[in-house]
This record gives structure tokens, C-alpha cells and sequence, in this order.
């Protein structure tokens, strides 16, 4: 597997979509149709090769009013796929409004799952105003930047969120922004070398 970048677009060569890959993609297939996004946490280290599994996918969408939300609710339900929250299309609007998660995944199969939720601080409008396409297989993800992503999740702390950042600042080296890098890692109040 390489990395490269053309102009603003990381592309992964060498590197054939998995199973998972293939749910996040007929999901973010429905979603782009309404609203942008942007794919943050473990996931991410995940496209970059890191071979872990995850349960969820975590997503931030922008703010949208209820009609936004419930024609992207009633696509999903229409396409098979259920929300685990077990509210109506009000409900979860409820829940989203209020700064917590919804998830949603294929019917009768809970795992995996994609974790949505609206921007509600700077780091997640910061991350989705300059999300990073990432190009793997001629399928486009949106992530997050690569800066903030290491500083975030070196801030989580956890043994596999510390690996994750560490991992990501491995393979993505080359096109790393450094001094943004260290001021994340300083808004965060962690050190860009934890490990």
C-alpha cells in the first residue's frame, strides 16, 4: 500500500476495499445526496491500513432542520437500513439536537454501525470546513484532517486511540503540517511525541 498526494487529494494505492469499507460506502452513497460530512476517530487509522476492527463508524454532519433529517431518515428506512435508537424520525432529530449520537445500520445486523452526530464544537466544525478527500479504490472518503485527527486522539488516551494517532503520523509523515500538528496537540493539552 503507498500514499500519495495530488493537490488536495491523498490517494491510496495497492489497497482493496474490505467488507466494512463497502458498508461505510453504500451509507455515505445515501447521505451525500442531503448533507456533507466528515469521517473522524478509528475509523480513520483503519483506512490508512491499521488492521483493527471497529464496531462503529463515527460521522459529524452539519446542523440541518427536521425536513433535511427526515427525508435523510426515510431514505435509509426506505433502503433497509434501521436506527438503533429506538425513536421515530422526531425522535432521533431530538437526540442529534441535543448534542448526542444516533446510529444507524443495515437491518437486522448491529454491528457495524455508523455513529452520526451534528458539529458541536470547534474541533468538529473545524474538522468538517476542512475535511481531507481521501481516495482509496476510486471510492472518495471525507476525513478529517490529519492533524487534528493525531492530536485528538492521542487527547482520547486509550491504548488503541494512542496507537491509532501514533499509526497515522507514521504512515502519513510526508503530509503532515508539523507546526499545525503541535498547535492542535498544544489546544488539546497533549504532547505530539506520546509514545
Amino acid at each position: 500500500m503507498t500514499i500519495e498526494k495530488k493537490g488536495d487529494i491523498l490517494i491510496i494505492q495497492n489497497r482493496q476495499l474490505s467488507q466494512l469499507d463497502l458498508f461505510v460506502c453504500r451509507i455515505l452513497d445515501i447521505l451525500t445526496d442531503y448533507t456533507s460530512y466528515v469521517i473522524v476517530s478509528g475509523y480513520v487509522a483503519i483506512l490508512f491500513g491499521r488492521s483493527r476492527s471497529t464496531e462503529d463508524i463515527d460521522i459529524i454532519i452539519p446542523f440541518c432542520n427536521y425536513s433535511i433529517f427526515k427525508r435523510i431518515h426515510d431514505t435509509f428506512i426506505e433502503r433497509r437500513y434501521e436506527f438503533l435508537n429506538a425513536e421515530d424520525a422526531s425522535g432521533l432529530y431530538s437526540i442529534l439536537v441535543s448534542g448526542s449520537a444516533i446510529r444507524l445500520c443495515e437491518t437486522n445486523s448491529f454491528i457495524p454501525n455508523i455513529e452520526i452526530k451534528f458539529t458541536k464544537n470547534e474541533s468538529d466544525e473545524y474538522s468538517l470546513t476542512h475535511r481531507i478527500e481521501l481516495l482509496i479504490d476510486g471510492k472518495s472518503f471525507w476525513i478529517s484532517p490529519i492533524e487534528i485527527q493525531i492530536a485528538f486522539k492521542f487527547w482520547l488516551g486509550s491504548e488503541k486511540d494512542i496507537e491509532d494517532a501514533i499509526f497515522i503520523r507514521e504512515v502519513c509523515t510526508d503530509f503532515i503540517d508539523k507546526d499545525l500538528l503541535r498547535e492542535f496537540c498544544l489546544s488539546f493539552g497533549v504532547e505530539n511525541e506520546t509514545s
